[in-house]
């Protein structure tokens, strides 16, 4: 009998371990659904507070366009009326536009005048340095204000001798050169 009672017992044992497990099955499925609904009360409670918006927007709304339809009868009302014609005197308009394409201009000439001045400066530079590698070993000092006089004196005529005169140097050595390829050669022995 003892077994008969552990068979039953444990049979009722059993049954009611799997009740116990359905049971957790459902209070988890009842956990899930309760955080569910958690979710979807807080949606529906923003989705009110933007409901509540809204219509306090389409308030706003409504009364925008009562606004811009009383605009465009104040519009439409406005232009019934026939047009004023102004004249307008463009003289003194232009008179200034003159004026400061005057300045404008005068600026330009201005500049150009002292690139014009700044570049023969330094022309006569050049040729006074020029002039001094054409002098032998003398006084620096006197060659440079003998250079300076012959320079403010005639520019162009001092510029173009000095010129001339670097190169018929320059052809002097060419020669000499050319002199002495042809003795290393075997010509003029």
């Amino acid at each position: 009998m003892d077994e008969m009672f552990l068979n039953i017992m444990s049979k009722d044992l059993h049954q009611i371990r799997e009740d116990i497990g359905h049971q957790t099955e459902t209070i988890s499925e009842i956990k899930i659904a309760v955080i569910k609904v958690e979710v979807l009360d807080r949606t529906a409670n923003s989705l009110l507070k933007e409901l509540q918006a809204s219509s306090r927007d389409a308030g706003q709304l409504s009364q925008d366009i009562k606004g811009v339809q009383g605009l465009v009868g104040q519009l439409r009302h406005d232009l019934t009326k026939p047009l004023q014609h102004e004249h307008h005197h463009h003289f003194s308009k232009i008179l200034w536009a003159a004026f400061a394409l005057l300045i404008g201009f005068s600026v330009a000439v201005g500049g150009w005048f002292q690139s014009f001045k700044s570049g023969r400066e330094y022309r006569d530079a050049d040729t006074q340095i020029r002039y001094l590698r054409l002098l032998p070993e003398d006084s620096l000092y006197s060659a440079l204000i003998r250079a300076e006089k012959l320079v403010k004196s005639d520019p162009e005529s001092v510029r173009d001798s000095v010129l001339q005169v670097e190169e018929n140097r320059e052809r002097y050595w060419q020669m000499v050169r050319e002199a002495e390829r042809l003795r290393e050669k075997g010509f003029g022995r």
